[in-house]
C-alpha cells in the first residue's frame, strides 16, 4: 500500500540476511503482492537484484519518494491481519475467539515447512473440535511422505489437499458452516482475503501459534518481538519510478 503501485526497495533488513529463508521470502512477497498494487520489490542485501552494494546504491539514486516504516507501522498492520480477534478488555481474548480451522499453505507448504510442522505437531495434541487443512503440491507431498513428515502431520489430524489454493476453497465442508467460526493462518495473504472470501473471522500468526491455535486454546497473543518492541528495525521503504 505505501508503495502506490511503484516498485519498493526496502532498506534495513540486510543484518538478517543469513535468518531469511525462501520461506520467509515468498510468504513476505505473496503477502505483498496481495495487499498492495506493485508487482515488484527489492530487499537490499537479499533479494536478487538488490544483493550487492552496488546495484543497491543504483535503485535509490532512482527513488522518487521514501517512507519510514516504523513500529506502529508494523503493529498496526498486524492488527490488520489479525482482524478475528476478539477481547473482553485488554489484552484477554474471551471465547468467541476461539479457532474452529487452522490453514497452513498459503503459499503451497514446502518441504522446509512440512519437517517444521511435524516437529511441532509431533509435540502436540489436536482438539477434536478444531479443524485442521492444509495445501501442497503432489510433488511436496510425496517428498515429505518419503521423509516421513506426513505420516506425523495425519496423526496429529491434519488433512490434505493437492494442487489447488484456498482462493478457491470458499464454502463447506471446507470453511466452517458457523458464521462466528474463526480461521487461523500463518499466512499475511490468507489473512488479507480470507475475510472477504470467506466471511469468516481471521486469526494471524506464527506456524508454531497456528499448531497452538489447532489444541483448542484461545489464548492467542501477538509476538514477543512485537509486545517488547524488539527485533523492530527502522526501515526505509523507498518507491522506484516506473
Amino acid at each position: 500500500i505505501l508503495s502506490d503501485g511503484k516498485l519498493p526497495i526496502i532498506v534495513g533488513l540486510e543484518l538478517m540476511e543469513e535468518d531469511i529463508s525462501q520461506d520467509d521470502l515468498k510468504a513476505f512477497c505473496a503477502a505483498f503482492g496481495t495487499t498492495g498494487s506493485s508487482p515488484l520489490v527489492h530487499i537490499a542485501g537479499i533479494t536478487p537484484e538488490a544483493k550487492q552494494l552496488s546495484p543497491v546504491g543504483i535503485l535509490l539514486e532512482t527513488c522518487t519518494q521514501r517512507v519510514e516504516i516504523t513500529y506502529d507501522d508494523v503493529r498496526k498492520s498486524y492488527e490488520m491481519l489479525d482482524s478475528g480477534r476478539s477481547s473482553s478488555g485488554g489484552d484477554e481474548e474471551d471465547s468467541s475467539s476461539a479457532v474452529e480451522l487452522v490453514a497452513f499453505g498459503n503459499p503451497h507448504l514446502s518441504l522446509d515447512e512440512c519437517s517444521e510442522l511435524a516437529l511441532l505437531m509431533s509435540q502436540a495434541k489436536k482438539d477434536s473440535k478444531v479443524k485442521v487443512m492444509a495445501t501442497l503440491s503432489r510433488h511436496v507431498y510425496d517428498l515429505a511422505h518419503q521423509r516421513g513428515y506426513i505420516e506425523i502431520m495425519e496423526s496429529f489430524g491434519v488433512q490434505f489437499i493437492n494442487d489447488t489454493c484456498w482462493c478457491m476453497l470458499l464454502d463447506a465442508p471446507i470453511i466452517p458452516p458457523n458464521p462466528r467460526a474463526h480461521v487461523m493462518t500463518n499466512s499475511g495473504k490468507y489473512a488479507h482475503y480470507g475475510p472477504g472470501l470467506t466471511n469468516r473471522g481471521l486469526r494471524f500468526g506464527s506456524m508454531a501459534q497456528c499448531v497452538h491455535a489447532a489444541t483448542g486454546d484461545v489464548r492467542l497473543t501477538p509476538p514477543q518481538w512485537l509486545t517488547q518492541k524488539r527485533g523492530i528495525v527502522s526501515l526505509c521503504a523507498s518507491a522506484l519510478s516506473r
